[in-house]
């Protein structure tokens, strides 16, 4: 299968010249990149998670295979769980889409481009990086940061 003998390589670009960004998840959220190279929401709104955005980017730029699929089950594309489209180019011409399938049994998950022939199996780091919230979390009331977080239990004083 000739397939299996591509390059593994999906992208290769240079983060900053991604210039515009969208994902498609049950929601939308776009950003483009302003003035001074900082992220601006297109459709979305609050704070930016500039640390989540720039994985993001980093991902998108020079995404790499596992390795490429010779069987896709049908309905592997139907609904995909997330459509990241960018640009990489000022002028928004030069687009570029991502579209990855729902989660396979195995607990991979497949992908695929306008720009290469076939399927491929995207790595759960890239996947996490490309699902991460790119809306900071607001801050917790400083009564709630006061309490001991999740998973934590408190210490006990033994008694005498």
């Amino acid at each position: 299968d000739p397939l299996q003998w591509q390059d593994l390589t999906i992208f290769r670009f240079k983060p900053e010249q991604i210039h515009r960004l969208a994902l498609f998840t049950d929601h939308e959220q776009s950003l483009i990149r302003g003035p001074n190279n900082q992220w601006q929401w297109v459709a979305g709104s609050g704070p930016i998670n500039p640390v989540n955005v720039q994985s993001l980017v980093n991902t998108l730029a020079s995404l790499h295979a596992i390795r490429w699929v010779a069987n896709v089950p049908p309905a592997a594309f139907d609904k995909p769980q997330l459509v990241a489209t960018f640009t990489t180019s000022p002028d928004d011409k030069t687009p570029h889409k991502l579209t990855i399938s729902g989660p396979s049994p195995e607990g991979t998950s497949m992908a695929r481009t306008d720009e290469h022939e076939g399927t491929f199996v995207i790595s759960n780091s890239d996947l996490s990086a490309l699902r991460a919230a790119l809306m900071q979390p607001p801050s917790p009331s400083p009564a709630a940061s006061a309490s001991p977080s999740v998973g934590t239990s408190p210490v006990l004083a033994p008694t005498p």
